[in-house]
């Protein structure tokens, strides 16, 4: 039952954002309220394990990929930098504005995993500039430039004008930080 309350709560938050009520939930599921709380003590908890969730799906994947031995290193920053569990694709500034205003703590736990948990990806390149597959680079500079355009892309405001996805743009901006604009290789 928890994961059908998880799975409708993400729906629901696609919908409303996270303003949605526990009736609303109750309703959409076709269960009680009582139920609900027989799982989850309050909403702040449900919204608190669905970005536990979220952080714990993205480190599991970071290190999967680390330690892959079929692929390149730099093909591997790659892939953890493009990395964005399905569920959480639909997150947008508005979004996390709204989780910031009525979810604080949970709003906190997750920008300071986005700001500060880095340590597989700094890991990864200081090995890749080691190896000199990639430049000697100030590695928290580039984490607050890929930062500053994950908060575009999730922007609604700053979209492409042809119809691109998600992933298409964060792939884009991957291929552009990583390899740069320059022709001469």
């Amino acid at each position: 039952m928890q994961d059908r309350i998880i799975d409708e709560v993400l729906l629901l938050i696609q919908q409303k954002g996270v303003t949605f009520t526990i009736s609303e939930l109750a309703k959409n599921l076709g269960t009680s309220k009582r139920t609900i709380y027989e799982h989850f003590t309050s909403k702040d908890y449900i919204i608190e394990v669905i970005i536990d969730r979220f952080i714990s799906q993205i480190k599991e994947k970071e290190k999967e990929i680390a330690e892959r031995e079929d692929i390149e290193l730099l093909e591997k920053i790659e892939q953890i930098l493009c990395f964005i569990p399905k569920q959480f694709q639909m997150m947008e500034v508005r979004l996390l504005a709204d989780l910031k205003k009525h979810h604080f703590y949970q709003w906190e736990k997750l920008d300071h995993f986005l700001k500060k948990e880095w340590s597989v990806v700094i890991y990864l390149m200081e090995q890749a500039m080691e190896e000199g597959i990639i430049r000697n680079i100030n590695l928290q500079l580039f984490i607050e430039l890929y930062l500053g355009v994950i908060n575009q892309i999730y922007n609604p405001t700053v979209l492409l004008q042809n119809q691109v996805t998600f992933e298409e743009k964060l792939e884009a901006v991957m291929d552009i930080l990583l390899y740069g604009i320059s022709t001469n290789q």
